[in-house]
């Protein structure tokens, strides 16, 4: 595997691919804050960066710019990272966390950070993960999302009494195949393709043609055929059947791909895909 990249806490910045030794059977890879794990594909998960809460999972907490060894993982199907946590599906369809848990984002009812992957509470069938800043969700193979960590319904953040360290249902979702994070809101993925979203939607990021908040999924609008999302800070996309792609929410930066930096609350096309 190659990566490359600006400063980061540990070695030099290198501004042209180079091979990351031990890396050399990653089938998937997550990064987030001075961090990137890899899952091999002999289930086994490796980590390098930054280490200050355990978030590297080697059951340390000293930085590392070679890949290690995560504690006790040798089963894993996927992998996601958040700020500065990391999360694993297990072949039994258990979810492991460790790394930073201030805020619950570990789900094992506790506040205590961990160097090394404990259990999320309660969840026995996950088929697909997804991390924010510091919330965590889950969606199960029944097609319910549960979420846990600072607010899993994006409306209070930093709220103590909006927190918690254990996955809880988010209700209207009965069909979801995926699920994305991120910074104020989150989107699920159904079965057939439809999207919805709650959380902050001020800048249209829940797709529904309005611009208020919603701690209750709402549907996006105009989408019956998504076979794909992903969310970035205050924004989302979606993949279509036919390749093509939809986006909604902050344009600020033109990062809809509309040509335009107007915000959009109902899908608009990218140009161009």
């Amino acid at each position: 595997m190659g990566c490359f990249g600006s400063e980061t806490p540990v070695g030099e910045s290198s501004l042209v691919p180079v091979s990351v030794a031990g890396l050399d059977r990653a089938v998937a890879l997550v990064a987030n804050y001075a961090r990137t794990c890899a899952l091999l594909s002999d289930g086994t998960i490796r980590c390098l960066g930054w280490n200050n809460v355990g978030q590297l999972g080697n059951g340390s907490r000293i930085d590392s710019s070679a890949p290690v060894p995560v504690s006790g993982i040798s089963d894993a199907s996927a992998v996601a990272a958040g700020y500065n946590h990391t999360c694993a599906i297990r072949g039994s369809g258990a979810m492991q966390c460790w790394g930073d848990n201030r805020l619950g984002e570990l789900g094992n009812g506790t506040r205590d950070d961990s160097s090394v992957p404990v259990p999320v509470s309660g969840i026995t069938d996950v088929v697909a993960a997804a991390a924010g800043i510091s919330v965590t969700c889950a969606t199960s193979s029944e097609g319910t999302i549960a979420c846990w960590g600072d607010d899993p319904w994006f409306q209070q953040h930093d709220r103590a009494d909006t927190q918690t360290s254990v996955p809880v249902p988010i209700a209207g979702i009965t069909s979801a195949v995926a699920v994305t994070v991120a910074f104020n809101h989150a989107c699920a993925l159904a079965r057939d393709g439809r999207v919805q979203c709650w959380g902050r939607g001020s800048m249209g990021q829940l797709g529904n043609g309005a611009t208020a908040d919603s701690s209750i999924p709402v549907t996006v609008t105009g989408i019956s055929d998504a076979i794909a999302i992903a969310a970035g800070g205050n924004h989302t996309c979606a993949v279509l059947q036919s390749g093509a792609v939809r986006c909604w929410g902050l344009n600020d930066y033109g990062q809809l791909g509309d040509g335009t930096k107007t915000d959009r609350p109902v899908p608009v096309s990218v140009v161009g895909i």
